[in-house]
């Protein structure tokens, strides 16, 4: 097959773009607000309508929608205990808002294990991040909420990965006192830039509402009780939210039928195993996350490209946060599933786009490489 198969592309339709298109000129010609606007809050209410929540807050990013959570939960000088396999700006928004990380391994799915929770429980622990890796809502979720609610514990989801991702029918979001969502380029829907914070907890919208927007008070014009932020969403950023969370659900049955024609083509493969999906979870597949044994991942992901024109997706994660510079000080010891999970996965390109014959393309290249690495063989 003589092609070139990125590793990810969004998906705009002509519809999509006449609807952004056409607003956004209204919005220019009326001379109305470009910021937090009529659409804005439109977009707001449909995505908290289709998490099942009761508030949704629109903000500038991912990474603001999680430092909001933690400024909103008042995080400052108590630990808070998040998956040492997770995007950095996790860890970031955990220290920007005054908290200490803590560091926890992970589970066979990538995603934190309660169980290493438990062990990195002490009296200053205030809460515990669960980050949906790939966008599958691990089923030890379950655990998770029941010991935070047993000790007292806020916990928050990162579901950056995570649009339309389910467990038991629950839409991820919906299992901790808020949730952050992220709409860069990459992800299943896009603004862009762009975040959202979801929570049924009356007190943390408002706060949110109130952090992202220079920490005013409502009503009091440009009066201020404390530290805020730019943080607001523009309306053609909202705009684009909306045409893709119309969309959200044909994305995630397109990536599932992809997954599957993946599962079909590596079933059997030496030296790969797809990541498990247990029956009760529905998987976004924003990641098809494959593991790969006894071959050097970037010699593979080096021969897909140049070879058979197949660009990997990103990793989730190369390399875990405990062992990142950035973390030094906050890294009290090993984490060893992490520490090998992370070294020996790569990830397929998944995306709406996708043909069966260029999935069925991948998953046996995929295969065919993988043989020749273990084998020794070059040619």
């Amino acid at each position: 097959m003589n092609t070139c198969i990125p590793p990810q592309r969004y998906e705009f339709s002509s519809e999509d773009v006449d609807f952004i298109v056409s607003r956004f000129r209204q919005i220019l010609e009326q001379r109305a607000f470009l910021t937090m606007g009529r659409y804005c809050e439109e977009f707001e209410k449909a995505f908290a309508a289709y998490v099942g929540c009761r508030y949704a807050v629109a903000v500038s990013s991912g990474t603001a929608a999680l430092e909001a959570i933690f400024r909103a939960l008042d995080v400052r000088g108590w630990d808070v205990i998040v998956p040492t396999n997770t995007f950095a700006a996790t860890v970031f928004a955990v220290i920007a808002a005054g908290g200490r990380p803590v560091f926890a391994d992970c589970c066979d799915d990538l995603t934190i294990d309660p169980e290493d929770v438990k062990r990195r429980l002490t009296a200053r622990t205030k809460a515990v991040v669960t980050v949906h890796i790939g966008g599958l809502v691990s089923p030890r979720t379950r655990e998770l909420l029941e010991f935070c609610k047993a000790k007292g514990l806020y916990l928050v989801e990162d579901a950056a990965h995570a649009h339309g991702s389910m467990l038991d029918g629950r839409h991820a979001g919906t299992f901790g006192i808020a949730a952050a969502f992220s709409f860069f380029p990459t992800k299943v829907m896009t603004t862009g830039e762009g975040g959202m914070v979801v929570t049924d907890d009356d007190k943390i919208a408002e706060k949110v509402r109130i952090l992202r927007d220079q920490g005013k008070v409502p009503g009091k014009g440009n009066y201020h009780e404390e530290f805020g932020y730019n943080w607001r969403m523009t309306e053609v950023a909202a705009l684009m939210g909306l045409a893709q969370l119309r969309r959200l659900e044909e994305f995630v049955v397109r990536r599932r039928q992809i997954a599957r024609i993946y599962d079909e083509g590596l079933e059997g493969a030496n030296g790969v195993r797809p990541l498990r999906v247990p029956p009760e979870v529905r998987h976004n597949y924003y990641k098809y996350v494959v593991f790969v044994d006894g071959i050097d991942r970037e010699a593979l992901r080096h021969r897909l490209l140049n070879e058979y024109g197949i660009s990997l997706s990103g990793y989730v994660y190369e390399l875990p946060c405990h062992e990142q510079p950035v973390f030094r000080p906050y890294a009290q010891t090993r984490l060893p599933v992490a520490e090998d999970l992370c070294r020996r996965h790569v990830c397929l390109p998944i995306y709406y786009s996708l043909t069966d014959e260029q999935a069925r393309y991948v998953g046996s290249s995929v295969a065919e490489c993988v043989a020749a690495l273990r084998s020794g063989r070059l040619d």
